[in-house]
């Protein structure tokens, strides 16, 4: 047999190389594809207690409109989109409680008020139309393991407004609930900047059933994010995931 010349010894050296790195990769990739997402490191995946949201769109703005977190353009903070377009849609499997108007209509103050401490009736209400509240959109589901979601937007008419609404509200805790402590969990990078968020979080003992809470001021409007759960609790993840899908919509 005739010896091969060094040009072709070279060649051949790097096509075995290749075929090996070949091999490797299709191998990789088979593996990659292969295992459940809980078992390759940095996918996530539903099972963590999280919910299934359809994809979020933000509505379209009026032409020349700015956004509500654009100070330098908009310094009043107007969400110049529908407040009720803005509420987060229903996750995979809710069942969606009528008594809410979602996107059809407006939730009267004296609804909204009954899920604070104490209450307030009209003179609550009244407060709130003082301190210039527009409209309250509203949007409530429970899901299959029986937590309930409660999510309301008051819009008023200014951002100036806002925050004197929100730490209003931010000063006492819903009905119902026993002992809360501050969640600081709820802010990372997927939270707009310049809007502001603060979380509770019943602790134990609470009662006949646990409550997770957040209230969240984007520009002209504050939003209110509840969710309870009787006879078990309410899934961190679940709070979270819900409290910085809303701040998106918000921001």
């Amino acid at each position: 047999m005739p010896a091969l010349s060094p040009r072709v010894r070279v060649t051949l050296r790097w096509t075995s190389v290749l075929l090996v790195f070949a091999v490797f990769g299709a191998g990789t990739a088979y593996a990659v594809t292969r295992p459940e997402r809980t078992e390759i490191p940095g996918l996530k995946t539903p099972d963590d207690g999280r919910w299934t949201y359809p994809p979020l769109a933000l509505p379209k703005l009026p032409a020349r409109k700015p956004r509500p977190l654009d100070t330098a353009h908009n310094p009043g903070g107007v969400h110049y989109a529908d407040i009720r377009s803005l509420l987060i849609p229903l996750p995979e499997g809710a069942v969606d409680d009528p008594a809410f108007p979602g996107a059809k209509g407006w939730l009267p103050p004296t609804t909204y008020l009954k899920v604070m401490s104490g209450g307030g009736g009209a003179q609550k209400a009244l407060f709130l139309k003082e301190q210039g509240l527009r409209h309250i959109a509203a949007r409530a589901w429970t899901m299959p393991d029986g937590t309930r979601t409660e999510v309301y937007l008051l819009q008023t008419i200014s951002a100036a407004y806002a925050q004197i609404v929100g730490p209003d509200a931010d000063a006492r805790p819903l009905e119902g609930v026993t002992t809360d402590q501050r969640d600081r969990s709820l802010v990372d990078r997927t939270v707009p900047k310049g809007l502001t968020v603060s979380g509770y979080g019943e602790t134990v003992p609470y009662g006949a059933a646990m409550t997770r809470y957040a209230f969240v001021t984007a520009g002209d409007t504050v939003a209110l994010v509840s969710q309870t759960r009787k006879s078990g609790v309410v899934s961190e993840q679940a709070f979270r995931q819900t409290v910085r899908l809303e701040a998106q919509l918000l921001g």
